[in-house]
């Protein structure tokens, strides 16, 4: 008798003290309630007492005023009732009292010892009574006063009765309710408690005693997970997410020497079940969120326990995707209209992710002969899913999504024997025998799309009430997923060499998207939104199709030219129909090829071919026509961003054709060679200036952000080209390069005149329409270019053909420096009149300067003889001819200062 004595007196202190606690505070707060109303009490005594005086005179009769405790502006009116009978027994002449009544002071603000008590209270309570029972049962056992069996018993009664004094205090609440404890639910604590302690017994009897087997224990845990989940619906969401947590947990503290993967697949089965239907009923979300989670994670897990057998996780992929899509889309939205339907993002995101999910558990070889029909039974879930419930709409895309995923993950050669010739079929195999295991293949990649297209297009057809966005899943499900899945194919059974097999293929797949466009056309309401979306969709579907057949039956990189091609009939199909989604259409696919080009710039791997006509000029000049004529079929119907950037792809694609084409002659045909010299450095600068020529005169003459930043992009690399790369970096005078060419035509000419005259070009297109400082640094550019050039031809003239700086300079060689120092600035000062430009006329003046200077410093010292002279001579005739012309024809002009820049 003594042990349970002691048991129940350890019980009672923390019930006792918990109680006392309670009743202190109940106590406490009926005082606060009493002394309240004492004195609300004590303010209608104060105002009653005037109205008892005996009444004064009229003169001297006034209106009480209303006291501190019930100010007048927050008195009520009278009641309406006894109206009359004051008129009735009011004196003549007298002024009617107003009453008021008294104002009920507020509650006090709840304190820190109110909110411990109240409500830190009952949580630290419910904590320390399931840490009451673990320490009573762990002195049990160091004191070895009770047996294994009578310790599990002892603590499952525990826990019996703390759910039990949860489920009588919640029956109990409305009586016993404790103010101010609105948030603690003493009931919930208690229950949350004692599951802990059933968790706790449970996993105590299988892991300390070994009383129970691994089965007995799993099954108990999970049983007491789903009790806990039903419970929840009486005792709020915490209960709810302790459940939930215990039973995804559950799996992990049983252990056993022979897993077993179709035992976890049959429980979590068992517990997310209960899951989704809680949180269906309470309302819940995230409590279906978390469990779809739950079991995502759980599914990696299952894969691991048997590597060598893929069929449990493929059927537990298959059930969990049912469930999904039963609680997450079938049973919330089964009554919606589809005018009402907005698409529900958190279903589609769960079911995105169990569609992932099976794609790589198809990807493994362990799937087996499995695999197809495991892939098409969630793609069939996804695809009914998708189809029925218009919130669900990306189901339908998903659908199309594992299909193109499981051919792209799906191990063909290990089902061939590892025999990779069995893949390679080349352009005369139409009727050739293949393998059994590449008929399942392409039989899927053939039936499966088929079916995901048919189904989403009579879905287009027979809801003209469809919302543009949940219509567009529907129509990217019948037209993307089958030419993603064409390609996927095409990708891992012809490693993307040329098939006539697959070109017919997609043949046959453009003719069908052709009937489906004219059988879109034929139906009734082919105005609506959805049927006119899936016949723009449907007719861009059949052009890629062509342009896909064409890539299989041709070589190389003839995969951009189709995508390109397919972007400017979209394009096409989007300006006849005015359907803005397929603009956007255009857009994407622009990326798609910019993306393809980044990746492989050269097109083909290794030579493009011979010098202008090769690959390149496919492979970028074929999209950089198609993006501008795209652009400018859109722009038909309003220039908006999509048109900025089907613009802006095309002058990025006539960009890198002139440049790789450049590096493709120079270099000896590797286009990504890592060496340069001057000449290909002058080049792709003239290449950046004819460019900003080009966008600066288009922003002037339609002023548009794209000619406006492209001009200016290009102008700063080709400032950047010139002097750091042609004045500094590959400057032969530092480098002592060999300079191709002869005496006169060599690459001096393309690597400093062409651009000098290009930037003057330049500089005379933005003056006046561009800020000052736009026009002056072009100016400046061209003039040291074309300075540049004249000095570095000069030297070549002198030393051939290497010009390096240390090689020395001869007397005619100074000579002819401060001759080309006069003729250029005589040029710039005639360019300057003739022109009235200031900045000719300065530009000169400051080269005459740099002519006196070098004549009177460097030619005195380093010229002899019959040089010296004629330098002398020569700076003082054209000197003394510039002060002449001056004199004539600019002091004779009003004003000086007045002359233009």
């Amino acid at each position: 008798m003594e042990i349970p004595f002691l048991v129940l007196l350890a019980l009672s202190i923390p019930v006792c003290a918990i109680a006392g606690l309670v009743l202190g505070l109940s106590a406490r707060s009926r005082l606060t309630l009493l002394q309240g109303r004492i004195a609300a009490l004590e303010s209608e005594l104060q105002l009653l007492r005037p109205q008892a005086e005996p009444p004064a005179s009229t003169a001297d009769r006034q209106v009480p005023a209303p006291t501190p405790e019930a100010p007048a502006e927050q008195a009520p009116a009278p009641d309406a009732s006894l109206e009359p009978e004051a008129e009735t027994t009011r004196p003549a002449g007298s002024v009617p009292t107003i009453p008021v009544t008294p104002q009920q002071p507020a509650p006090p603000d709840r304190g820190l010892e109110e909110t411990l008590g109240s409500r830190w209270a009952v949580w630290v309570g419910g904590v320390a009574l399931a840490l009451g029972g673990i320490f009573l049962v762990r002195y049990s056992i160091e004191q070895n006063l009770l047996s294994p069996a009578t310790r599990i018993a002892l603590g499952g009664l525990f826990a019996l009765a703390l759910i039990g004094a949860g489920e009588w205090l919640r029956r109990r609440e409305s009586g016993i309710a404790l103010p101010g404890v609105p948030s603690a639910n003493v009931p919930s604590i208690l229950t949350a408690a004692g599951t802990c302690g059933a968790f706790a017994a449970a996993y105590a009897a299988y892991a300390l005693y070994g009383l129970i087997g691994p089965a007995a224990a799993f099954v108990i845990l999970g049983l007491i997970a789903v009790l806990t989940m039903v419970a929840s619906t009486l005792h709020g969401p915490i209960l709810a997410a302790l459940g939930l947590l215990g039973a995804m947990g559950s799996p992990l503290l049983v252990s056993s020497d022979e897993p077993q993967p179709w035992a976890l697949v049959i429980y979590l089965a068992f517990v997310v079940l209960p899951a989704y239907g809680v949180a269906r009923l309470r309302l819940w979300r995230w409590l279906a969120l978390a469990a779809a989670t739950g079991v995502l994670i759980w599914t990696l897990l299952i894969f691991i326990l048997d590597a060598q057998d893929a069929l449990p996780a493929m059927a537990h992929l298959v059930i969990q995707t049912g469930l999904a899509a039963l609680f997450l889309a079938a049973l919330p939205y089964r009554h919606i209209a589809d005018a009402e339907s907005a698409i529900d993002r958190a279903a589609s995101v769960v079911l995105l992710a169990l569609t992932i999910a099976a794609v790589a558990v198809s990807g493994t070889v362990a799937a087996g002969d499995g695999r197809a029909i495991f892939v098409a039974a969630i793609a069939f879930l996804l695809l009914a899913t998708g189809i029925r419930f218009a919130p669900a709409a990306p189901a339908a895309a998903w659908a199309a999504l594992i299909i193109v995923g499981a051919l792209l993950v799906w191990p063909i050669r290990a089902d061939l024997g590892g025999a990779p010739e069995n893949l390679l079929y080349q352009s005369g195999d139409v009727f050739a025998v293949r393998p059994h295991a590449l008929e399942i293949y392409l039989g899927l990649a053939l039936l499966a799309p088929a079916a995901i297209a048919a189904a989403a297009l009579l879905r287009l057809v027979r809801s003209p009430d469809l919302r543009l966005s949940t219509a567009a899943w529907y129509a990217g499900a019948a037209t993307i997923g089958p030419l993603l899945t064409l390609v996927a194919a095409y990708w891992r059974v012809a490693s993307l060499e040329r098939s006539l097999s697959f070109a017919l293929i997609a043949g046959g797949l453009a003719l069908a998207f052709i009937a489906a466009t004219r059988w879109l056309s034929r139906q009734d309401g082919a105005d609506s939104t959805p049927i006119r979306l899936g016949l723009g969709a449907a007719a861009s579907a059949a052009l890629a199709a062509l342009a896909l057949g064409l890539t299989f039956a041709l070589d190389k990189g003839m995969l951009t030219v189709a995508f390109a091609l397919t972007a400017l009939g979209t394009a096409w199909v989007s300006e006849r129909t005015a359907l803005t989604a397929l603009r956007y259409a255009v857009g994407a696919i622009g990326l798609i090829v910019l993306g393809r080009l980044i990746a492989n710039p050269t097109i083909v791997d290794g030579d493009p071919g011979p010098i202008l006509f090769n690959w390149l000029l496919w492979g970028y000049g074929v999209p950089a026509v198609a993006f501008l004529a795209a652009s400018r079929l859109l722009e038909r119907s309003g220039r908006d961003r999509i048109v900025q950037l089907t613009e802006s792809l095309g002058i990025v694609f006539a960009t890198f054709l002139v440049f790789f084409e450049i590096r493709h002659a120079l270099r000896a045909g590797d286009p990504l060679a890592l060496t340069t010299d001057l000449l290909e450095v002058g080049l792709v600068a003239t290449e950046s200036l004819v460019f900003a020529i080009l966008l600066t005169r288009l922003d002037i003459r339609r002023g548009d952000p794209v000619y406006r930043w492209g001009s200016l992009i290009f102008k700063i690399a080709s400032l950047a080209l010139c002097a750091g790369g042609l004045l500094l970096i590959e400057n032969p005078l530092r480098t002592d390069d060999w300079i191709l060419g002869g005496l006169i035509l060599n690459a001096l000419i393309l690597a400093y005149l062409l651009p000098s005259i290009l930037a003057a070009g330049l500089a005379l297109v933005e003056r006046g329409t561009r800020p000052r400082f736009y026009s002056l640094s072009s100016a400046i550019l061209s003039l040291l270019l074309f300075s540049a050039y004249v000095g570095l031809e000069i030297r070549r003239v002198f030393l051939l053909p290497k010009i390096g700086l240390w090689r020395g300079f001869t007397q005619g060689e100074h000579w002819s420096y401060s001759v080309a120092l006069l003729v250029t600035g005589i040029l710039l000062l005639g360019l300057g009149l003739a022109r009235n430009n200031r900045f000719a006329r300065l530009a000169s003046a400051a080269y005459l300067v740099l002519a006196v200077l070098k004549v009177f410093i460097v030619d005195l010292a380093n010229l002899e003889g019959v040089m010296r002279a004629l330098s002398f001579i020569g700076l003082g005739l054209v000197l003394i001819g510039i002060g002449l012309v001056y004199q004539r024809l600019l002091a004779h002009r009003p004003s000086n200062a007045a002359i233009p820049s």
